[in-house]
Order: structure tokens, then C-alpha cells, then sequence
């Protein structure tokens, strides 16, 4: 089954209920101009029934000075006994320094996936790697393949039969990688070659692993280093050779919405600059791991996201469905300008969508709130 979604700009609009009160008061300023009108919808009178209606004051010409704003604000003494702290602001707008957390200026098609059962995902996401695997080695004579770890490598594993792939022409990456040794049950690359890598014939070359034994910021800079210097006639760049442009990133999605090693909340979502970016304090160990950055993820050609299982049900419903504040969800951040992004899903980690309703005219991802 396939269905499809925009994920669109939030709209960020005030209104009044319908049935609401409004009592407009007249604010004490110095203001030496005529009062303005007071407008009042009158609250109920002593001892009449109220109806429970909240009120909403509106203050006119709050916040004005008759001479403009002070030079110095604050150092008077609060009723509380403390003095007030010094305020060094230079006026509303100037000199503001934004928030690290933006909302996302852009829409962005997505295509749900959606299979009966885990294994015809499975079959699904087989078909799409050999799908983007062929393609690519027909338009510039390489594939470029970055992947991620937890239950996605055992997914790929039919991968090892496949016919399509043209193995001597694949370039394997890792979206996010623990820094740890290739050894290490924690290492997605030792998950990856023994699912798939060590069934087929690609040169070791064209698997790029994390460096062992490096500080986490030298790993970083390291695995970009190795990612510049693939020629462009394998990995494309965009417009001003500003970011690589990978032919498919295939993603999980953790319980609480972090995609490769950007969790929520943290500066590394908010990064804009850098390929590759260390994390030495992931909420969720090992502690030290480098990622992708959001640009390079959105700079793809493809983005698939899979998500499997019961397990999976309140992600999805949350990341498809319902607008989080800026930096609470990476996986709502993902979103590939120029390129296609899908979700992979099974029925069990569709079950709390609400699909039926995805052609309504509300804007998506619609909030329950």
C-alpha cells in the first residue's frame, strides 16, 4: 500500500474560540495622548449566573514610554526586596540572536510505504536499494549506499542473493557509527559485514568504516576527510560543491525520534555546518559516536526511513502525524530538498495512523493539540 503526505510549514496563527469573552482595558501608561475607548464586554453582574466563558485582556499602548524607551532598564528596587537586574536590551528586534531550534521553512512529499508483514517490508526494502543501486550505476557508474545500524543490517541481509547490485561499484557508508573497535558487539560495521558485507564481492576500498582508536573529534574529521576525497564522478556534490550528494541513506528511527546519532534537543541537530559531526555525550551508549550532519542527510537522493514492528507504533504516529517543536523530533527534520523521502512501515507500526484523513484539507503533520 502506498500513501502519501506533505509535511508542511507550521502555520502559527492566533484566534479566539467562538463564544469567548474579550474585555479590553485600558493600560496605565504616560503616554500624554487622548485615552483610547475602552471597549468592554461586561463580565457577569454580581450575583448573575456565569457561563464559564474565559476573558480575554487586551491592553492597548502597553510597554510605551511618552519619551521612547529608557536608555537603562531595570536597577529598581522590586517589591519582592531584590533589585532588578539590568536589562541590555536595545529594543524589540535588535540584535537578536535565534533560537538553535528552527521550524522547518519548506514542504516535503513523502511516500508511506506500507506492507501487510515484516518480511514483505523486508522484500520492499530489498527491492528499493537494487532499484536506486541500478539506477545510479546507469547514470555515473557508482552506487552509493549509506546505512545505519540497529535491526536494519539483518534487513539487508537478503541483499547477499541479489542480482541487481553490482557490487564491484557500491560504496558503502555509515549514516552514524559507535566509536568503538570493528570488533565491538557495539560496532554497526562489524553488524553490517557479517549481515551482508562478508556474502558479497566488494572491495574493501569502497567500505568506509570509522578509524579505530581515534579521539572522537579525529574520527569525525577523518571519516569526512575520506568522504571529500571521493571524485564527484562517484559522489555528486551540490550546487557549489557545498555537500555530498549520496545516492540512498537508509535510517531507523529511535522511541524517541532520533535519526543516526542526533538525538532530540541536542546542538547537533542544529548544526549547519560540517559533514560529519562528533557526538562525545550521546544519551544513549556507548557515549562517543560521529554522524552525519541534517544538511548532508537532506542533501541526498534518497532518504528511506524504516520502521517496523509494534514497537514502533507511537514514533510513527507522532513523527507522521503530529508537529513537535523545533528540535524535539529529528525525524521530522529530515527532509531531502530535491530528493524523494519515504517511510517503510508494516501494519503493526502503522496501526495508530490515521490514513484515512490524510486527504483532508488540514495541513500535515496535523498537531492534537
Amino acid at each position: 500500500m502506498l500513501a502519501s503526505t506533505r509535511l508542511s510549514k507550521p502555520a502559527v496563527a492566533a484566534q479566539r474560540s467562538a463564544g469567548s469573552r474579550v474585555i479590553v482595558c485600558k493600560a496605565a501608561t504616560t503616554v500624554p495622548s487622548k485615552p483610547e475607548p475602552v471597549q468592554r464586554i461586561q463580565a457577569p453582574a454580581p450575583g448573575a449566573q456565569d457561563d464559564d466563558k474565559p476573558y480575554l485582556n487586551v491592553i492597548p499602548n502597553n510597554g510605551q514610554w511618552a519619551n521612547g524607551i529608557p536608555p537603562v532598564m531595570g536597577g529598581h528596587l522590586m517589591s519582592s526586596g531584590t533589585v532588578a537586574p539590568i536589562s541590555t536590551s536595545k529594543g524589540a528586534g535588535i540584535d537578536l540572536v535565534p533560537h538553535q531550534f528552527q521550524y522547518h521553512d519548506a514542504e516535503t512529499d513523502v511516500n508511506v510505504l506500507l506492507y501487510v508483514t515484516p518480511e514483505k517490508a523486508q522484500a520492499g526494502l530489498v527491492k528499493l536499494v537494487e532499484e536506486a543501486a541500478a539506477e545510479a550505476v546507469k547514470a555515473k557508474g557508482a552506487f552509493t549506499l549509506v546505512l545505519s545500524g540497529g535491526s536494519l543490517p539483518s534487513l539487508l541481509a537478503p541483499l547477499a542473493a541479489s542480482k541487481a547490485v553490482d557490487w564491484s561499484k557500491t560504496h558503502i557508508f555509515y549514516v552514524d557509527e559507535r566509536n568503538v573497535p570493528h570488533s565491538s558487539p557495539d560496532s554497526t560495521h562489524k553488524a553490517v559485514t557479517e549481515a551482508l558485507l562478508s556474502k558479497v564481492p566488494i572491495p574493501a576500498a569502497q567500505v568506509y568504516a570509522i578509524a579505530e582508536g581515534l579521539p572522537v573529534g579525529q574520527a569525525a574529521t577523518q571519516y569526512e576527510g575520506r568522504i571529500i576525497s571521493i571524485p564527484a564522478a562517484a559522489l555528486p556534490r551540490t550546487e557549489g560543491a557545498a555537500l555530498p550528494k549520496f545516492d540512498l541513506i537508509l535510517l531507523g528511527v529511535g522511541p524517541d525520534g532520533h535519526v543516526a546519532s542526533l538525538f532530540p534537543n541536542r546542538p547537533e541537530i542544529a548544526a549547519t555546518s560540517g559533514w560529519v559531526l562528533p557526538v562525545s555525550n550521546s544519551p544513549k551508549p556507548p557515549p562517543e559516536r560521529i554522524t552525519f550532519s541534517l544538511p548532508v542527510i537532506n542533501a541526498a537522493k534518497e532518504v528511506a526511513i524504516v520502521a517496523l514492528g509494534e514497537g514502533k507504533k507511537e514514533i510513527v504516529q507522532r513523527a507522521l502525524e503530529v508537529q513537535a517543536l523545533p528540535g524535539a523530533l529529528p525525524a521530522q527534520l529530515v527532509r531531502p530538498k530535491g530528493g524523494k523521502l519515504k517511510w517503510i512501515l508494516d501494519v503493526a507500526s502503522a496501526q495508530e495512523l490515521d490514513i484515512a484523513a490524510w486527504n483532508e484539507g488540514k495541513q500535515w503533520p496535523r498537531s492534537l493539540f
